[in-house]
């Protein structure tokens, strides 16, 4: 998390976010410990694959570093989610011993983004799970089966404006209509006023022009703030959080109501779990949780592996022996019903009690 940024000095350090990884293999480290961490390369979401004490991390850096660069940062806590402040820059071999470390500033973004995540409270270090879909109902009844569920909450991912800037650069290449873009959070504040017509080519010609009208620029509605000094209009402010948070952690974070009455958080990120599949090792791996209470089984907690080829492994958690026995009782359909759809459900877990974070 970036607290409120100023100018750093050999006596006020910067943060550094780390991401979840580093806790696992830095997990015995002690605030106020120092320690090195070289950057190995800029990774396309903006964070720095980095070694530290011989470990691979990922570090969401507030300012630009560079391959090659070794960085002395202080431990500030390690509470089970390893916080790091950047002390100064040791890449400068020819300095003398003794000599204080350059100062270093961050540029207006990046005070920008120190100012939006230091704003991030609530829920320890992380930020607190985006309302999904404006905090309304996904669909106004529950659905008949699974598969029409799918492509409602795949929509409700692709508008929730988690990648709108990703959404954009489409956009500008002609492959992305606008409407896309205004049914988003940031596009339905958005000062455009013209609707782009016309061809893909006429798209490219028009992108650069309409850009800015579809950045985060509030409307009339939501200037009042942005005079005042606030960058992002308050009811995108959670939004902005969990996107910030987001490339720190690889981890996404959704709330909000699946039909009426019917509430879920929703997670996706990263597969941590290093165990082997039968499919291509190196394809990326990713988990998504589901956590729901529901009338007859109580509280729900649904965790989702999914791997090259189909293979996906799941944990049940309920919250008593009887729903855990009544899911129990369900696990033979569960799997006939992933081979209808082609899957490989390689592990069933069953269990009740609390679920593991």
């Amino acid at each position: 998390m970036l607290p409120d940024q100023q100018a750093a000095t050999n006596a006020q350090t910067q943060p550094v976010a780390s991401s979840q990884k580093i806790a696992d293999v830095l997990s015995n480290l002690v605030p106020g410990q120092r320690i090195l961490a070289e950057i190995q390369a800029l990774l396309p979401n903006g964070s720095y694959r980095a070694v530290v004490a011989q470990r691979d991390v990922t570090l969401a850096l507030p300012f630009s570093a560079k391959a090659g660069d070794t960085l002395e940062l202080e431990v500030t806590e390690s509470d089970g989610k390893l916080t790091l402040a950047f002390v100064a820059n040791r890449s400068d071999n020819t300095a003398k011993p003794g000599q204080e470390s350059v100062a270093t500033t961050l540029s207006p973004t990046g005070k920008m983004i120190g100012d939006l995540m230091g704003g991030i409270d609530g829920e320890g270090k992380r930020a607190p799970p985006a309302p999904l879909n404006g905090s309304q109902p996904l669909v106004e009844s529950m659905p008949k089966t699974a598969a029409d569920l799918a492509p409602i909450l795949k929509q409700a991912l692709t508008q929730s404006g988690m990648f709108y800037e990703a959404h954009q650069a489409r956009w500008v290449a002609g492959e992305l209509p606008t409407d896309a873009l205004k049914n988003e959070p940031q596009g339905k504040l958005s000062t455009l006023q013209t609707q782009v017509t016309g061809d893909a080519a006429s798209a490219k010609s028009s992108g650069a022009a309409n850009a800015d009208a579809l950045a985060i620029n509030p409307a009339a509605a939501a200037r009042s703030e942005a005079a005042s000094g606030n960058p992002v209009p308050r009811e995108l402010a959670p939004l902005v959080h969990q996107q910030l948070d987001g490339l720190a952690t690889q981890n996404f974070a959704w709330q909000g109501q699946v039909w009426p009455g019917q509430q879920m958080r929703w997670e996706i990120g990263e597969d941590l779990d290093n165990s082997p599949s039968s499919g291509d090792q190196e394809a990326q791996r990713w988990q998504t949780r589901l956590k729901l209470s529901l009338p007859l089984l109580g509280d729900i907690d649904v965790a989702l592996n999914l791997r090259a080829g189909g293979e996906v492994s799941i944990t049940l958690t309920a919250d008593s022996d009887t729903s855990e026995a009544s899911l129990r009782d369900g696990a033979q359909q569960l799997r006939r019903q992933f081979d209808a759809a082609g899957l490989n459900l390689t592990n069933l877990v069953v269990q009740h009690g609390e679920a593991a974070e």
